[in-house]
């Protein structure tokens, strides 16, 4: 598992709109805590945390996080625990930092990716990747940085679900093993034939009762 450095500051608690002037100053407002830290407040640099987020996947990456405290930089191995966005704009509001103790095992969520191509979509199938993370448990340098699904064997009506996923040695997987990760769906434009004459046959069906009640009625004349 693959580690990268942050730098940080401890910050105070501040009055009213103090959160928006450190995003103005480029910082994102975050917080440490673990069973040893306890709660710490921190700021960290907004670009250099855009770019670990960009480049890595933040629930399976391990970060050397150098918090400066007046003249003293005190080093955490820490995991990106949430990220939290403006909802519009999607600027970063606020980090939260999980202290790692590297002889405990822990619980994350791991990217699921896709690997070979599936026959079903040769014949105009539709693939549909439905689970893209799960849960994982192990030690910290045993953390996968992904989990990759062979999806070779997959034709139209078939699915692979996380019971197929081969996980690596000493990593345990917590989500649910009937959870479907992906399946190759028939073409959209069948169904919709199938809608469309289901549809004639009931307009169909519609008509031939209207004539049967207008030749019931003309009798009764």
């Amino acid at each position: 598992m693959e580690s990268i450095n942050l730098s940080a500051q401890k910050r105070e608690r501040g009055p009213k709109g103090f959160m928006r002037t450190l995003r103005r100053q480029g910082m994102t407002p975050a917080v440490l805590y673990g069973k040893e830290v306890g709660n710490i407040l921190i700021q960290v640099p907004t670009k250099e945390l855009e770019m670990i987020i960009t480049g890595h996947s933040i629930g399976s990456t391990l970060i050397n996080l150098e918090v400066a405290n007046d003249d003293q930089k005190e080093p955490y191995l820490v995991m990106c625990r949430e990220i939290q966005r403006e909802p519009i704009r999607r600027d970063l509001l606020h980090a939260d930092f999980f202290q790692v103790v590297l002889t405990e095992e822990i619980e994350t969520e791991v990217p699921v990716i896709l690997v070979g191509e599936a026959p079903g979509l040769r014949e105009e199938g539709i693939l549909q990747h439905m689970l893209r993370k799960v849960t994982v448990s192990c030690l910290p340098t045993e953390m996968p940085d992904r989990l990759e699904v062979d999806i070779s064997g997959l034709n139209i009506g078939d699915q692979v679900t996380v019971a197929d996923i081969e996980a690596p040695e000493n990593v345990q997987i917590i989500s649910e093993p009937d959870s479907v990760i992906a399946m190759v769906v028939a073409p959209a434009y069948e169904e919709e034939e199938e809608e469309d004459e289901l549809e004639e046959d009931a307009l169909g069906e519609a008509a031939a009762d209207e004539g049967e009640g207008e030749e019931a009625g003309q009798g009764e004349e």
